[in-house]
């Protein structure tokens, strides 16, 4: 009799730990049982339509959020050049959780989705459940746009001209103190630190871009791993499961050696678990609209992970596995191009990359192609390809046009004027602008003969015709790769030379 009761002892005890463990679970919503991703064009900020937005858009934006009393707010403080800086505050719950964004004033890709959450915490929808369980568990503290100057001027460096992110020993900026000052008062378990990188990255030796890349910063030079750093480490694993299925391989970790300069290694010596999220390019995505859209479902998981503990199970071995940053990308990459050089022709792989110029009104970028690379690029990728190995290369020709012709000229006149070998046009009755030229199809040009009677070289700006039997089949434009076999669109920009 004893043996029975024992046995029945034996077999109730784990069903009633695995029952309290399913009602427990049934209690923390993960992301993925939500409609949240499908649902986030309810919640994407309207008022932010492109990337390069300025402090005075967003001050109406989180006025509108402390109007609604969802947030608290308070300003810590201004910029040199006099911009407040903002904190905005949800959640009731124990664990503390510091988010900022934009330290570099030109990479906002974070602070579009950080108005993208805000939305989301701001309206009532099948997700509330998903929503009152952060704000039960978390005090989220989130300081968008901590370098409103160099936000207006469209540039990495503050109005000092100092990196934000490399004062965190010296706090020469107001900028530097602030975020120091709020994190000493919050006390945070967690740091996000958000940030952009170059589009060029990939993840690993692939053609993968490295569309999101991590980072569990180190505290000292010996990389040495304490509870700290390993839940950062372990949240980043989780999170790179997580994008996967929206970014499949294009998920990267920075090189972690450390530099005391920085926020994030400091505040991983302070006790925080920081945590780096880069964001850096997707294909036809040059205003990283898709990519906010990561950056906001990401940041909601992981958030989720903190409150629920889930990022505890997660083994440190899985964040070795992650791939590298690793520059084997360009904007374009042609295969096997003919080259002549001198009265020696050779067929060779280009590498051609577009810098990006700010425009006078710092609120739209413009592009300028050149040739980078020019040899054997195996290892070498391109966002765009196009294979030459059976086509001839040669020069754009000029076409002559009074002003008034070229502006009368429709896309599809430009397209025809293409498909027979020009790449250039020349007024006849004055001079043509020079720089970028937007929305149109053919560069201008002052000169009467063609750039470059030898086209592709190191160094050239990057236009040339690929043609097949005086054909053309493809025309590099800007260092744009125009397919002639297909519909033509304008570019962002050609160029005036």
């Amino acid at each position: 009799m004893h043996k029975k009761v024992l046995l029945i002892s034996i077999l109730i005890v784990p069903i009633i730990f695995f029952g309290f463990g399913n009602c427990m679970d049934s209690s923390r919503p993960e992301i993925e049982s939500t409609t949240i991703w499908q649902n986030y064009d309810h919640y994407k900020e309207p008022a932010i339509k492109n990337r390069m937005f300025k402090h005075g858009e967003i001050i109406p934006l989180i006025q509108k959020h402390i109007d609604s009393k969802v947030f608290t707010s308070s300003i810590l403080g201004n910029s040199v050049q006099g911009r407040s800086i903002n904190l905005l505050t949800i959640g009731k719950g124990k664990t503390k959780v510091l988010l900022w964004s934009q330290m570099h004033g030109d990479e906002s890709t974070a602070t579009m989705a950080l108005f993208d959450i805000f939305n989301f915490f701001s309206v009532s929808d099948e997700n509330d459940e998903f929503r009152k369980f952060l704000t039960d568990n978390l005090e989220m503290n989130f300081l968008p746009m901590l370098n409103p100057d160099g936000a207006e001027a469209w540039k990495r460096r503050g109005a000092l001209d100092i990196d934000i992110n490399r004062d965190a020993r010296l706090l020469n900026t107001p900028e530097g103190r602030i975020l120091t000052q709020i994190a000493n008062k919050i006390k945070p378990q967690f740091g996000f630190n958000l940030h952009d990188q170059s589009t060029l990255y990939s993840a690993g030796a692939t053609k993968n871009q490295a569309t999101i890349s991590f980072l569990a910063p180190t505290y000292n030079y010996s990389k040495d791993m304490n509870q700290v750093r390993e839940n950062a480490t372990k949240l980043i694993v989780l999170m790179n499961r997580t994008l996967q299925k929206y970014a499949p391989d294009k998920v990267a970790k920075y090189n972690d050696d450390h530099d005391p300069r920085c926020f994030g290694d400091t505040f991983q010596g302070k006790g925080i678990s920081t945590i780096l999220i880069e964001s850096g390019g997707y294909p036809k995505d040059l205003e990283k609209q898709y990519i906010r859209k990561l950056n906001f479902y990401v940041i909601l998981s992981s958030l989720n992970a903190i409150a629920n503990k889930s990022y505890e199970k997660e083994a440190i071995k899985d964040y070795a596995a992650i791939p590298e940053n690793n520059r084997f990308l360009y904007d374009l990459v042609v295969r096997n191009a003919m080259v002549t050089k001198g009265n020696v022709k050779f067929r060779a792989n280009l590498g051609i990359n577009r810098s990006q110029i700010v425009d006078a009104d710092k609120r739209s970028m413009s592009y300028f192609g050149r040739i980078e690379e020019l040899s054997d690029m195996d290892k070498n990728y391109g966002y765009d390809e196009a294979d030459a190995s059976t086509l001839v290369s040669v020069p754009g020709k000029i076409k002559m046009l009074k002003k008034a012709e070229w502006e009368k000229m429709n896309l599809a006149a430009e397209t025809e004027l293409v498909k027979e070998g020009y790449l250039f046009v020349r007024f006849s009755d004055q001079k043509s602008p020079t720089g970028p030229v937007k929305n149109r199809l053919l560069n201008l040009t002052n000169n009467s003969i063609p750039q470059n009677n030898q086209p592709i070289g190191l160094g050239n700006a990057a236009n040339f015709i690929l043609s097949a039997d005086d054909k053309p089949v493809f025309a590099v434009v800007n260092g744009f790769l125009v397919d002639l076999t297909k519909d033509v669109a304008a570019l962002p920009n050609s160029y005036g030379f």
